[in-house]
């Protein structure tokens, strides 16, 4: 928006000294707010959170007039950009003005804070956005089609969140679906239904990183947040500070890795064996430093050139170090070549690696030569209580277990929703609330890559009899 905006002059000049001294005149911050909701349940940690969410779910209240009066004064209220100011401003007002006595000190200050806004040239989007705040989560995933399957799991994933947390939370959030058929472009047409129809702040969607494009440009646009549960492209994060990516990335998943092994032989020893490829060393060195954080010495690395067909003597050179336990990162059409010659020239060796060990992907010696692997998945799995509770009530509701996308649905609502509860009640408060969430690593900068709020790690599985399962089956 222009500087020299209508909008903009009002904000910054005739609010700046008439409707400050409507917004502090008689106010009492901090005062007569409870911790809990008159419903049993609890509001947003800090008073924007609060007050926010008292004016949602109890407009009518005859608190309503101090508690918008409070709410418009806010430092954070006041920190917003121009129109997402004026507008909440005014909606604030407007829901105050509703319950408060046409002669009563409130009304008076009330009407101050709404007259020089009512007649600015609000974009119906920001009102929109503000009468609703963060409680509409738009969701554009594959409902039907080919990939109906991990959109529908998806879904319930992210609805269990969404229903925890309105048993214990105000103000209630509300998942509004949308079938992107698997296509970017019905998919960006149902984003800027939500966007601009529904007024959402939130969208979560797509599967697929090409489908994902489309609805992280058009939040942007209008400065709305996008959730992408299974996009892997950093390419995403260069669309603008509002795009985040539930993402497990090489870094978490090598330090689950080192993590098992150091579980398994405390201060320990392995080798690495890998590919002799741009992208595997970038592994390989992210692997070695977890495992150096966990206490695990990498004795030995040896490189396997593309096109080999023998690597008995990279593996001898490795085994002659008498380590504990072999790293195998490559990809599988190596692994295919490598694996088979493993009991020959390491017998017993247990080997340990990412989805490139997974044996789908694997000739049938490989397979059988890789028994007793250990790989770990690009993909979430929960642990401890969190898992247990999460199966229990995902088995109640749909009379069969989690799929992978299903955890991926329920961590991204848990990331929406832990930000709300923490006090977010705007757009830009819950963007700095998802950065909080980021992966304090490069890697996890770069993508934006969300923690899971949750105990929840790389999956872990073992191969047994050709196949990859949890280490946990009978």
């Amino acid at each position: 928006m222009p500087r020299d905006s209508r909008l903009h002059r009002i904000v910054e000049s005739a609010l700046g000294v008439a409707l400050l001294a409507a917004l502090t005149a008689g106010a009492t911050p901090g005062k007569g707010l409870a911790s809990n909701a008159p419903s049993g349940k609890r509001y947003p940690l800090g008073r924007p959170g609060e007050l926010k969410a008292r004016l949602l779910e109890e407009p009518r209240d005859a608190k309503s007039p101090a508690w918008a009066i409070e709410y418009a004064g806010l430092a954070e209220v006041e920190r917003l950009d121009p129109p997402a100011r004026a507008a909440e401003r005014l909606w604030a007002a407007r829901i105050g003005l509703a319950t408060a006595g046409p002669k009563s000190a409130d009304w008076k200050r009330l009407r101050a804070i709404a007259a020089p806004l009512e007649g600015a040239p609000l974009d119906s989007i920001p009102i929109k956005r503000a009468a609703q705040g963060l409680t509409r989560i738009g969701v554009v995933v594959p409902l039907s089609g080919r990939y109906e399957r991990y959109g529908k799991t998806f879904v319930n994933g992210i609805r269990l969140a969404a229903e925890e947390h309105n048993r214990e939370w105000e103000p209630a959030l509300r998942l509004i679906l949308h079938d992107s058929e698997g296509d970017p472009l019905v998919g960006a047409k149902k984003a800027r239904w939500l966007l601009k129809d529904h007024g959402v702040s939130i969208l979560v969607g797509e599967l697929f990183t090409a489908n994902t494009a489309p609805l992280a440009a058009a939040t942007q646009v209008i400065g709305a947040l996008l959730l992408s549960p299974s996009a892997t492209n950093e390419r995403l994060a260069t669309l603008g500070e509002g795009v985040f990516q539930l993402h497990l990335g090489v870094s978490a998943a090598a330090g689950a890795l080192a993590g098992q092994l150091a579980g398994e032989h405390p201060k320990g020893t392995a080798a690495l064996l890998i590919a002799s490829t741009a992208e595997d060393s970038t592994r390989a060195l992210v692997v070695a430093e977890a495992c150096g954080r966990a206490g695990i010495g990498i004795v030995g690395i040896e490189k396997i050139p593309e096109g080999t067909a023998d690597a008995t003597k990279a593996i001898g050179a490795l085994r002659a170090k008498r380590p504990k336990a072999l790293i195998l990162l490559a990809p599988a059409r190596i692994v295919g070549v490598v694996a088979p010659q493993l009991p020959s020239a390491w017998p017993g060796v247990h080997v340990y690696g990412f989805d490139d060990l997974d044996p789908e992907g694997l000739n049938r010696e490989a397979r059988d030569a890789l028994e007793g692997a250990t790989l770990f998945l690009s993909d979430y799995a929960l642990a401890g209580a969190v898992r247990d509770s999460f199966v229990v009530h995902y088995q109640r509701a749909h009379a069969e277990a989690p799929t992978r996308m299903a955890v991926r649905g329920y961590l991204a609502g848990l990331a929406v929703a832990r930000g709300i509860e923490g006090g977010a009640a705007t757009t830009s408060m819950l963007r700095e609330a998802l950065r909080a969430q980021v992966y304090e690593t490069d890697e996890g900068r770069s993508l934006r890559a969300l923690r899971p709020v949750v105990p929840a790690f790389a999956e872990r599985l073992v191969i047994r009899g050709g196949r990859a399962v949890d280490p946990n089956s009978p």
